[in-house]
């Protein structure tokens, strides 16, 4: 028997469902949904013992036609829906079928029984997400207690949907890419540039360069700390003596024995000594700097000429981190060309200084070749919110905990509260320097409440951090191997492609020679 529709509308618009001796009956509707054989007189008892069947992936699940009608007034539910439900009618079996999870399914089905939306939390939020959407539920519906493992199955897959689009170098590096395909050789010359110089994956020259590149990186960080050490310095020759690297009023600061007292004073890299002379850096760390210099330069100008948008690229994170890293030693180059005579003021030394320290910048070169340094950035990145969230805490405690120890502890040692912020906070870090320590009863009490707050502030943010920091990596390292996987698989197949078309090729050169074409032909008519 074909099943129909019932449509029985009252007051409440509802829909009800009938069952007869264990089969589900449907009167056929009208184009214009009115009913094809008049309605009954008298009122349809529901039966409860009337029962509906539902296969959901392989698995039956029965429910009574009163159940059916708790959720009667959802028109978006699918199972409320007598027009789009018999599609899935199984005139044969005598039942609903449905080629989907019947995990989800029976929370479905239990929140047809009680209201109650709970869901399993084993299941992926991306398939519970498909599977509310095919049901006509919506995400509002799950119960609070579910809502929580739910928000964080779809936040993990935004965040690492986020992290692997970060990833892609055409997004990383927004801005320095060509829109494929290249139409003219000079664009796909600018193309194999970008590729060789962004993307290790792409060649073996690639994959050397940036090995290269690394290296460099590292030889740059090298060659800046080592100048700063007495066994890569030698002493500058005679006649240049620190007091020429002063103003007059400053060489009285010498002393008799021609000791400079300040020796926070540098230039080109080198300090002054306990003889008044300067250390300088010695040649081969200066032949260093300038190959380093050299090869940053030539990667950031071959970057910006290939750069479809140079404006978008030079304004990037990273172009401006790689143009710090190079910037200074061209401004040092030409403060030491203007001051030729060794003559400077104490604020050109001090820039000069200040552009020593930017050198360090070169550190972050390394992100874009180390993976696990670029997710360590990326997870304070995406983690703002907790660590803003921590620095508040921190505010505060030191705050009220500096305010505390100030007036309950020896006031020689905490002068201010100002003075005590930084007692507060190296307390609430647990580094405790041991500086300003208290030294009253109630003081000792201040402290000892102080490094439990800040232990317990601290630990409830690091963990989220820490847990951030291991679910990218191992995304990361998922897609690395992926992406190896595929390459592999794609030479294979051009391998064998290639074998395929060499032995085509070979076989049709066969019959170009006149002679074979001949032979063939001949034994051909023989046949």
């Amino acid at each position: 028997m074909h099943p129909s529709i019932e449509d029985l509308e009252d007051d409440n618009n509802s829909v009800i469902f009938r069952e007869s001796h264990m089969e589900l009956q449907l009167k056929p509707l009208m184009d214009n949904g009115d009913l094809a054989s008049p309605l009954p007189s008298t009122p349809i008892n529901v039966s409860a013992e009337a029962r509906v069947t539902f296969n959901v992936g392989g698995v039956t699940f029965q429910t009574s036609e009163k159940t059916l009608l708790k959720q009667v007034n959802n028109k978006n539910f699918l199972l409320s829906n007598p027009r789009n439900l018999i599609k899935y009618y199984d005139e044969r079996r005598k039942e609903y079928f449905f080629d989907r999870d019947p995990e989800v399914f029976r929370s479905i089905l239990n929140y047809w029984r009680s209201g109650h939306l709970h869901l399993p939390s084993t299941i992926c939020g991306l398939q519970v997400e498909e599977e509310l959407k095919f049901w006509g539920l919506k995400e509002l519906d799950i119960e609070p207690c579910c809502w929580n493992n739910y928000n964080t199955w779809m936040q993990t897959i935004k965040a690492l949907k986020k992290v692997e689009r970060d990833r892609d170098p055409a997004y990383l590096h927004a801005g320095d890419i060509l829109p494929p395909p290249p139409s003219t050789k000079y664009q796909r010359l600018k193309m194999l540039t970008w590729k060789i110089l962004t993307d290790p994956s792409f060649s073996v020259i690639a994959q050397v360069y940036a090995y290269f590149s690394l290296a460099v990186v590292v030889l740059s960080i090298f060659s800046f700390c080592a100048s700063t050490h007495k066994l890569f310095q030698i002493s500058s020759p005679e006649g240049i003596n620190a007091t020429s690297l002063v103003p007059g009023n400053v060489s009285s600061t010498i002393t008799p024995n021609n000791t400079f007292q300040s020796n926070n004073h540098s230039s080109h890299g080198s300090r002054v000594s306990k003889s008044g002379r300067m250390a300088q850096a010695h040649p081969a760390l200066v032949i260093i700097d300038i190959f380093c210099l050299a090869i940053f330069t030539a990667e950031y100008l071959l970057r910006l000429a290939c750069a479809k948008n140079r404006l978008k690229f030079v304004i990037s994170v990273i172009a401006v981190l790689d143009l710090l890293a190079i910037l200074p030693d061209y401004i040092e180059f030409i403060v030491n060309a203007a001051h030729s005579d060794m003559n400077a003021h104490h604020a050109i030394i001090d820039f000069m200084q200040f552009l020593r320290l930017m050198r360090a910048f070169r550190i972050f070169r390394l992100i874009r070749r180390v993976p696990g340094l670029w997710i360590l950035m990326y997870t304070l990145k995406a983690s703002f919110k907790e660590l803003f969230l921590m620095l508040v805490f921190l505010l505060v405690g030191t705050l009220l905990f500096s305010s505390v120890i100030y007036f309950v502890d020896d006031p020689d040692v905490f002068i201010s509260i100002p003075h005590g912020f930084w007692w507060a906070i190296v307390t609430m870090t647990t580094v405790g320097y041991g500086d300003m320590t208290p030294s009253t009863a109630l003081g000792q009490v201040v402290g000892s409440v102080t490094a439990v707050c800040g232990v317990l502030i601290i630990g409830f943010t690091i963990p989220s951090l820490v847990n951030s920091f291991i679910t990218y990596f191992n995304h990361i390292e998922f897609i690395v191997q992926k992406e190896r996987l595929l390459s592999a698989d794609a030479e294979s197949k051009n391998r064998v492609q290639v074998q395929q078309e060499t032995h085509t090729n070979s076989t049709g050169m066969y019959f170009e020679f006149p002679h074979h074409k001949a032979d063939v032909i001949t034994r051909s008519s023989k046949v």
